[in-house]
């Protein structure tokens, strides 16, 4: 996935840790049929199906709550979940505790950006 240069500047993505503009980081479990849409739309709300904590993009800082999320897949004979890494805007980003950990809501699409793309083989 391609994300330095893509908006109006690097810093949400953390090329200068010590900047208060970086985002922090995120993790969304999903279907591997889900990853191009993903990667080159970004986020869609009008695809979105649960919203049990209000409508937004649900992810989450915590990547065993998102592997939850992410479905069994198989490539070459081999069992793998996919879970897409982000940054999230935190000035508008809502947060609830959940078991093991919190979900984060992001009510617009534009204050989440997907930059990485993580496989676990199972």
């Amino acid at each position: 996935m391609l994300a330095l240069h893509t908006y109006e500047n690097n810093e949400w993505l953390g090329s200068h840790a010590t900047s208060a503009a970086v985002w922090p980081v995120s993790y969304h479990g999903t279907h591997v049929h889900n990853a191009r849409s993903i990667a080159e739309d970004g986020y869609l709300l009008s695809k979105g199906r649960r919203f049990a904590y209000g409508r937004g993009i649900y992810s989450t800082p915590n990547i065993e709550i998102a592997e939850q999320y992410a479905q069994l897949f198989t490539h070459n004979g081999q069992t793998y979940k996919m879970i897409f890494q982000n940054r999230v805007n935190p000035k508008h980003l809502e947060r609830f505790a959940v078991s093991g950990g919190e979900y984060w809501v992001t009510p617009r699409s534009n204050d989440i950006r997907p930059y990485g793309i993580c496989f676990r083989k199972v």
